[in-house]
């Protein structure tokens, strides 16, 4: 009966499977065939000194897409994201950053509508919020171990900024390190201050010279005074009939001692206990980079550098030769 049924229906149940495989094929391929090509449009609005970006999405034909979602994207990352309605994304940024020159809406579309893209401008006075900028100059050092270099830091107000800007840096190679002079600095509304920055590196230094200067003067002051001493002292102890002249013998003798365990112990410590020698610092090429901040005690303003390669306010060049 197993063998009759298997000889009547197998057949059949391939074929079965085999159509079903067919139109999940199909089904994906009509899917993938149904998504709509579309089209994204962006503009930019300034208002009550907040910047507003809003997308249109429409098929082909023209008709408003309400699906899926939009990316406001920079050079430095995305400012954020909105779904779509209407045909429609619109997002308010009330602290722009100064350095998003150019803002791309990137529509991600779904299952039913291909993604599109457009890219907008972004005018220097679209955002009417207080900030500043940095700048550098020079803007690369060249320096030789055991040189410091300086450079100048304009710090300049935009829309009336006069608050206090906190500046750091990060990056210098070991064994080298930067000071600011000063380091918290005021620029005046739409005006502008400096604080000087020096990058200070370090030279090699060894400690073969000590060494051998130690070595000779160990020998003498462990070894020939002491014995002298020692000599004298016990000398002067084998006179019996002079008392003052042992005395002076003793004393010798505690000189020499003392001597010879000062000057050993020196030693002993120098022999096991040398300094690290100081490398230096090594030479190469690095990227400093200037951070700066401003506070009011609710909110944090940072100053970032227009140049994508940048995580800083401003980045400084240095060779170390």
């Amino acid at each position: 009966m197993i063998s009759l049924f298997w000889k009547h229906i197998a057949p059949r149940l391939t074929l079965c499977c085999g159509l079903l495989t067919c139109l999940s094929i199909l089904s994906a391929v009509a899917q993938g065939q149904a998504q709509v090509t579309t089209r994204t449009q962006v503009s930019v609005q300034k208002s009550d000194g907040a910047l507003s970006f809003t997308a249109k999405v429409a098929d082909a034909g023209g008709a408003p897409v309400s699906e899926g979602s939009v990316s406001f994207e920079t050079a430095k990352g995305s400012l954020g994201s909105v779904f779509v309605k209407d045909g429609s994304a619109t997002l308010n940024v009330n602290n722009a950053p100064q350095w998003a020159k150019t803002v791309t809406a990137v529509y991600h579309g779904d299952a039913a509508f291909a993604g599109s893209a457009a890219s907008a401008g972004v005018s220097a006075d679209s955002s009417g919020l207080p900030g500043f900028t940095v700048t550098a100059a020079p803007s690369s050092l060249s320096l030789t171990p055991g040189q410091f270099g300086t450079v100048n830091l304009t710090v300049t107000s935009q829309n009336g900024f006069s608050e206090q800007v906190n500046l750091s840096c990060s990056g210098v190679p070991l064994a080298s390190s930067c000071n600011f002079n000063p380091v918290v600095v005021t620029p005046p509304a739409s005006g502008s201050s400096i604080s000087a920055m020096q990058i200070t590196t370090t030279a090699e230094s060894g400690v073969g010279g000590n060494e051998a200067r130690l070595g000779r003067s160990g020998a003498v002051y462990g070894v020939v005074i002491p014995g002298i001493l020692a000599l004298i002292g016990v000398g002067a102890i084998r006179r019996r009939n002079l008392g003052a002249l042992r005395a002076l013998g003793l004393v010798m003798l505690l000189a020499a001692g003392t001597l010879g365990l000062s000057a050993c112990s020196a030693r002993f410590r120098y022999l096991n206990y040398q300094p690290s020698p100081n490398f230096g610092t090594a030479a190469g090429t690095y990227t400093v980079v200037i951070s700066a901040y401003s506070t009011d005690g609710t909110a944090i303003t940072y100053a970032t550098s227009s140049d994508t390669s940048c995580s800083g306010a401003v980045c400084l060049a240095l060779t170390v030769q």
